[in-house]
């Protein structure tokens, strides 16, 4: 394991322990691109921003969410590539949607990260 892959692999910890800390810590300046056909794409910048547009709308409208990789692999000199699946329970239905995460840390922190999902199974569970 790399040290970015072990940055990643704190970020999937600390999301899905609802460690605030310690996402602001490691996503304090990412640009976050979260896909245009999403519930809640968009382009974003920093956890503040993160939280109210992405964290907190999934938070209330999927229940049980998770977001885990089944694989986090290297990918370039400051890339790292996760694969994974979303899981929960949204108001229209359940949500099973694999997903690929491409993240860009530097320094120990996020600089970016660019989401590739199941768009057509988030708006089937969640109404959108």
């Amino acid at each position: 394991m790399t040290d970015r892959t072990a940055v990643i692999e704190q970020v999937y910890a600390a999301f899905g322990s609802n460690d605030g800390a310690k996402l602001g810590e490691l996503l304090a300046d990412t640009h976050w691109v979260e896909m245009g056909g999403m519930p809640y794409g968009g382009i974003y910048r920093g956890l503040g921003e993160i939280a109210a547009n992405v964290f907190g709308p999934i938070d209330r409208d999927v229940q049980g969410f998770s977001a885990r990789p089944d694989e986090i692999i290297p990918a370039g000199d400051d890339r790292v590539l996760a694969l994974g699946t979303y899981r929960g329970t949204g108001s229209a239905g359940e949500l099973d949607a694999p997903f690929a995460h491409l993240w860009t840390v530097r320094d120990g922190k996020v600089t970016h990260f660019i989401q590739y999902a199941d768009s057509h199974k988030w708006r089937q569970a969640t109404g959108a």
